[in-house]
């Protein structure tokens, strides 16, 4: 073997072993990540805890602060539920941080009311709290299981009668099969002044399931008896016989008008004559 054949073997066996300089520089640096890393996470947990302490700190002060207690409710669209009475459904009074308020749930008290139809509720910085209440009207009583409710222009029945707060309405008689809809159309005829007379007016009405409506009048002791499903024309009629009867002066002496088709039929009391 020659002496450049034995440096070439020696070269070669140099070049693959490790450099014990190069091994500890990486060594060192995989160390400095590690600890840049640590160094890092570190300062980012710290910022972490003093921004959530400061949080926390502001929450509190915050929710105990007088700036922000409740000073005024203000209640708007109540007609039949009191002011008090609202205040109890939501739980709520002066004096409450505002911040602890919870809206929704208040939202939901209310809407349990059965006389709520809608409820929206605001709170207004800083120290101010707005209900807007949409109520449902009652037109007329039902009874059901032998009492009496308020119920609305659908004949759905609202609330029980309640002797505090007693409303006169008419009573409403819905016969077995009778169509729920005529009473809408009954409700919004005497809404739009159609009938000679207004729904303070009426002591009853009965609804047929043929789809008749009979009224009594009770300042007049007059009974009204029409068909629903043609109550346009059959309120123009009862209109033009109405009338006729007050021209004549004959009103106080009719004890029942009926309308059916393009006919209309009058009795009057006993011993009761028409004038001519």
């Amino acid at each position: 073997m020659t002496v450049r054949q034995t440096r070439k073997k020696r070269s070669a066996g140099r070049q693959h072993s490790p450099r014990p300089v190069g091994v500890l520089r990486r060594f060192f640096s995989a160390v400095t990540g590690l600890l840049g890393l640590i160094l890092v996470l570190g300062l980012s947990l710290g910022i972490l805890v003093l921004v959530s302490a400061a949080l926390i700190h502001g929450y509190r002060y915050a929710t105990s602060s007088e700036y922000l207690a409740l000073k005024e409710i203000e209640i708007q669209g109540n007609q039949r539920l009191t002011y008090a009475e609202i205040l109890s459904l939501m739980q709520v009074d002066t004096g409450i941080n505002m911040l602890k308020l919870n809206i929704s749930q208040m939202q939901k008290k209310l809407a349990e009311s059965p006389w709520v139809k809608q409820a929206r509720v605001r709170r207004d910085f800083p120290d101010q709290l707005h209900v807007d209440i949409r109520e449902k009207q009652a037109y007329f009583w039902v009874q059901n299981d032998h009492n009496l409710y308020y119920a609305d222009k659908q004949g759905r029945i609202i609330e029980r009668l309640s002797p505090q707060r007693l409303v006169s309405l008419p009573v409403l008689h819905l016969h077995d099969g009778a169509d729920a809809r005529h009473v809408t159309g009954i409700v919004s005829t005497l809404e739009r002044r159609s009938f000679p007379f207004s729904i303070q007016d009426v002591s009853w009405i009965r609804i047929t399931r043929s789809g008749r409506a009979h009224m009594y009048i009770h300042g007049l002791d007059l009974e009204l008896s029409l068909d629903c499903r043609e109550l346009g024309p059959q309120t123009d009629k009862l209109n033009l016989v109405w009338n006729d009867l007050r021209r004549r002066q004959d009103i106080e002496a009719v004890k029942r008008i009926t309308v059916a088709g393009e006919n209309a039929w009058v009795a009057y009391r006993p011993q009761a004559k028409p004038k001519n």
